[in-house]
């Protein structure tokens, strides 16, 4: 784990009482949008698509158990091209 994974960790638990809900954003390119959904399969997610159709912005809450969940998800969805977290 990258230090800056490490403080990333160190700060969610320091700012959340585990277990607790967490929302995610992201904007997404239309290309990437499915493997973004497949992170979530049972969640409901909200989707607006930008002005040109060309990326769409989503938000999604979970129940999460620990940080460890959000530093995973965020890790994978690091791997899928042009995935921006807010």
């Amino acid at each position: 784990m990258s230090d800056q994974t490490s403080r990333f960790q160190q700060v969610l638990d320091e700012c959340h009482d585990w277990p607790c809900p967490y929302t995610f954003k992201f904007i997404v390119p239309q290309q990437s949008l499915s493997q973004v959904e497949k992170l979530f399969p049972e969640h409901d997610i909200k989707k607006r698509e930008s002005k040109t159709g060309k990326y769409t912005s989503i938000t999604v809450e979970i129940a999460a158990d620990s940080s460890d969940v959000i530093v995973a998800i965020y890790q994978k969805a690091a791997l899928i091209p042009g995935v921006m977290a807010l």
